[in-house]
């Protein structure tokens, strides 16, 4: 396996490996190293090698593209010399960037099969982060790119139904070559908490990658217009490009007494930790041609530990949820925010009736289905034959409604 991540901190990855593992596998993952990794570990069975090279933070398209290219170099060398070692029968590179698939070449030339593992379609994705249309010449040579990249994996698998329907088929890769892995929460990690009392000061709770698409400008807005904003505590958990300019902000809004902010990544299996004594998860979202299908896996992990949620409805969101599951407010509107904080704060029962809609829903959006669908995926690829459930399947959104 191969990600231009940071194997501990990247849920997807670890969930994945892990499942390999269970399922029978031996794993390799070659990652990025953060200060204090050592060059090899094994973490729940899964080799991980920490190739010399930390992640790129910042706003320059060259150098990220720089920072990937030497990624692509290290792991292109570092995969054929494993390969050489231990014969890999499968090869799973996740992206960003796409390109990163072709590190495969030497076992690809030798019969090993290459699943390509789409988390972020990456023409929306930086046409998004750097301001670029898609009438731009980056989106048009990012779009080759994914083309390229999706023809020469012998499988691809995305993170939920509309990534695939109506982003990457609409790019041009072919639908039965695509296969959904549901970036659903594990509820072994994530167990529904058997006590909830919205009493007292309430605490509500961010985390992820602090970046400006991800809302946090609007949720300061919001916060600093309540009027009963002495009623709660915001946690903020994160990294990213948004750290410098968020805590910017929140000092400017003298939101210092309300929000704490933890510019730090936890690893995977310390986070909920510091979400469950939480009695409301907030899920921000700017609306982008990219945020638009995302569906945050914060969401599904508030909802998996029983905890309410408020958020925008997008169209990935909408898609999996009703409108009676979570508390909804306008995108980038502080003021619908506002109103959705202070209805709470002054009628906590709202947040009892929201806990129990998580308790009757969290069933569906859990990883075990999700994980046995990768396993035999898995399986079917190192025994070289197709699945029944490749074939195309109808769109049909999970509350009923097309």
């Amino acid at each position: 396996m191969v990600a231009y991540t940071n194997y501990r901190t990247d849920a997807r990855v670890v969930r994945e490996a892990e499942a390999a593992i269970s399922a029978g596998f031996d794993v390799d993952f070659l990652a990025l190293r953060r200060e204090g990794d050592p060059a090899v570990e094994t973490i729940e069975g899964v080799r991980v090698i920490h190739l010399n090279q930390c992640r790129y933070r910042g706003g320059g398209l060259v150098k990220y593209m720089l920072s990937y290219l030497v990624f692509f170099i290290r792991c292109l060398v570092k995969t054929a010399r494993l390969y050489l070692q231990k014969r890999y029968c499968i090869v799973h590179v996740n992206n960003m960037p796409d390109f990163m698939v072709f590190t495969t070449i030497v076992p690809k030339l030798f019969g090993a099969k290459v699943l390509l593992d789409i988390h972020d379609p990456m023409p929306n994705t930086f046409a998004a982060k750097f301001k670029k249309g898609e009438k731009s010449i980056w989106f048009k040579l990012l779009l080759w790119q994914e083309l390229l990249s999706g023809r020469y994996a012998d499988r691809i698998i995305t993170v939920h139904e509309l990534v695939k329907t109506r982003i990457l088929v609409k790019h041009g890769l072919a639908a039965d070559s695509i296969r959904v892995v549901t970036n659903f929460a594990d509820e072994r990690m994530f167990p529904l908490q058997p006590h909830y009392s919205p009493e007292g000061k309430l605490r509500l709770v961010f985390h992820g990658t602090i970046l400006e698409r991800y809302g946090l400008r609007t949720l300061m807005q919001g916060l600093a217009s309540m009027r009963n904003r002495d009623q709660l505590q915001v946690r903020i958990i994160g990294e990213g490009d948004f750290s410098e300019e968020l805590s910017q902000i929140i000092r400017s809004l003298d939101l210092i007494d309300t929000v704490e902010f933890l510019n730090r990544v936890y690893p995977y299996d310390e986070i909920p930790q510091q979400l469950c004594d939480c009695h409301l998860g907030l899920v921000p979202l700017q609306i982008s041609s990219i945020t638009n299908y995302a569906l945050p896996l914060k969401l599904l992990e508030y909802i998996s530990l029983g905890i309410p949620v408020i958020s925008i409805r997008n169209a990935a969101i909408a898609y999996y949820f009703g409108e009676d599951d979570c508390l909804f407010y306008k995108p980038e509107d502080p003021e619908s925010l506002r109103a959705v904080l202070d209805r709470v704060t002054e009628d906590r029962s709202l947040l009892v009736h929201y806990r129990q809609r998580a308790v009757e829903i969290r069933e569906k959006f859990l990883w075990g289905n999700e994980r046995q669908k990768y396993v035999r995926l898995l399986q079917s690829m190192a025994n070289g034959h197709a699945l029944e459930s490749d074939r195309p399947q109808p769109e049909v959104n999970i509350n009923g409604i097309r």
